[in-house]
C-alpha cells in the first residue's frame, strides 16, 4: 500500500510540473501546457488538465477554447499533454 502511494505522490508531482511556453499574439494570449504520468490514462489526463489549470492561474489569466490533450501509453505508465489557450 505504501508503495502506491508513492508512486501516486511522485505521479502528482511530475504532473504538477507545468510548462508555460510563449506565444504571445496582440491579445496577450499565451499557449500554456501541462504534463502528467500515471499509472492509467485517466491519472496522466487528470494530472495534465491540473498541470494546464496551474499554468493558467500563474499566468493571471481564463483558459480560452478547449483543452487539447495527447497522450502516449507505454508500457506501465501513461504520459500525457494538455495545452490550452489562456489570455489576460
Amino acid at each position: 500500500m505504501k508503495v502506491a502511494r508513492y508512486i501516486a505522490i511522485g505521479a502528482a508531482a511530475v504532473g504538477a510540473m507545468a510548462l508555460v511556453s510563449v506565444e504571445a499574439n496582440a491579445a496577450k494570449c499565451v499557449k500554456v501546457s501541462g504534463e502528467g504520468t500515471g499509472l492509467t490514462p485517466e491519472i496522466a489526463q487528470a494530472l495534465a488538465t491540473d498541470g494546464v489549470n496551474i499554468s493558467i492561474a500563474n499566468y493571471g489569466g481564463k483558459g480560452k477554447g478547449k483543452v487539447a490533450m495527447k497522450c502516449d501509453s507505454m508500457p506501465v505508465m501513461t504520459t500525457c499533454k494538455a495545452t490550452q489557450k489562456a489570455c489576460k
